[in-house]
Order: C-alpha cells, then structure tokens, then sequence
C-alpha cells in the first residue's frame, strides 16, 4: 500500500467515525483518480453534473480550478446521495446544482436547508453534507511562516506553540490553522474571518455567541478539523 493509499485509509476511517455522532456524510475523493478520469474524457465522471456545472466546467480554462472544481461537485454529489439513500430517496444527480454563494460558500440549490463544506489539499478533496452547520478542512502539515502564526494565531494558541517544536509544532499549528478555516465556514466568512480572534486552542468554545465544537485529527502527512455548532441535534 503506496503511503498515499495509506492515508485515504486512515482519512476516510477517521471521518467515518465521526459521522454517526454528528450527522453528516461525505465522499473523500482522490483528485489524481479525478485528473485520469478527465483526461481520459470519462463520461461517467462528467454524467453527474448538471446543465448549469456542465457550463461553468466549460468555462475553466486552468487545468488545476478544473480539476479542484469537478472534485469538489463530485464528493458534495456523492455524499449528497448517501445522505438521502439513508432515508430511502434515490434521485437523479443531474438535476442537483452545487452553486456558489454570494458569500462564496457552497450551497445546493435544490436543498438550500443542508449544510454543505467543500476542502482540497492535493491530491485530496473531502466534499460533506449536513442539515446543521458544519465546515471542513484538510491541510498538508507543514511549519507555517512565522509571520502567518504572528497575524493569525491567538496569544492562547501562540502560549500553547512554545511547548512543541519539530514535527509536533508542525501538526499542532496545522491543527489550529484547519479549526480556523473550518470554523470560518461554518460562519460563512470565508477569509473575513477574525482569525486572530478565535482561540482554538480548546476543542469547544464561544464566539459570535455561539458555541462552536472541534474535532481534528493527524493522518500521516494531513491534518483534518470539523467544526461545528453544539448544539447540534
């Protein structure tokens, strides 16, 4: 088993074993599968899409947006359709859009009620979806710049840095980073998020006057975080 393969392994129990508590499926997609699959013109790939995607996959002209792009509809569309299997719904994926917001974040036009979270770190992309609010992001652990640590990072988390150093420095700050955009999306900020201001320090905490909980894990060389609301039912 390639080290890659060894990964998606762990990826995909990690998530499967958080989803059960936390209500959400999802589809971990491998984006070299994805680029083999495009550029052998598979029509199976692309059969998923709709008219409006089909269009917007069109208009693409850089390889790596494309790639990124069909990955992330393909994962949300393959979780989408887990989610409703487990009520017993079949449907037709053509006739779903996966849209982009005015606030950038991705939303089904058909199920505007479910929560849906899109992530990409080659070659992976994990694409989740939930009727409460939820984010997703996965990350290759690596040290950050120490400029991006002092911008974006809270004191707590920067207190909390000093008792790591060497690879464990590495996956903590990674881990604090991927809380940080997980819980943006489930905020809908995007990078208008006060970053700086949320301490992810804990695995649950206050902002905004809501109680947002963590769940992040190491697989080999990626970190993974969930965030989501507590009160979550």
């Amino acid at each position: 088993m390639t080290n890659f393969l060894k990964t998606e392994y762990i990826l995909k129990n990690t998530l499967d074993l958080l989803r059960e508590a936390y209500k959400y499926e999802f589809c971990l997609v491998n984006m070299v599968e994805i680029e083999k699959r495009l550029e052998e013109k598979d029509l199976n790939l692309l059969s998923v899409l709709s008219d409006k995607e089909m269009e917007h996959f069109y208009s693409l002209k850089i390889k790596k947006n494309r790639i990124q792009w069909v990955s992330g509809r393909y994962a949300v569309k393959s979780a989408l359709f887990k989610y409703k299997m487990s009520g017993s719904r079949l449907f037709d994926l053509t006739c779903i859009d996966i849209l982009k917001g005015e606030d950038s974040a991705p939303y089904i036009l058909q199920y505007p009620e479910l929560c849906v979270s899109i992530t990409h770190s080659f070659p992976y992309c994990i694409g989740i979806v939930s009727k409460n609010r939820i984010g997703v992001d996965i990350e290759r652990v690596e040290e950050p710049e120490p400029s991006l640590i002092e911008y974006f990072y809270n004191k707590n988390e920067k207190e909390d840095l000093k008792c790591f150093e060497g690879v464990q420095f590495s996956q903590k700050t990674m881990t604090y980073w991927t809380r940080k955009e997980a819980a943006s999306k489930v905020f809908k900020l995007g990078m208008k998020m006060d970053f700086k201001g949320l301490d992810t320090s804990k695995e649950k905490i206050s902002f905004n006057n809501r109680s947002i909980r963590f769940k992040s894990a190491i697989c080999q060389d990626f970190c993974v975080s969930i965030a989501f609301e507590d009160d979550m039912t």
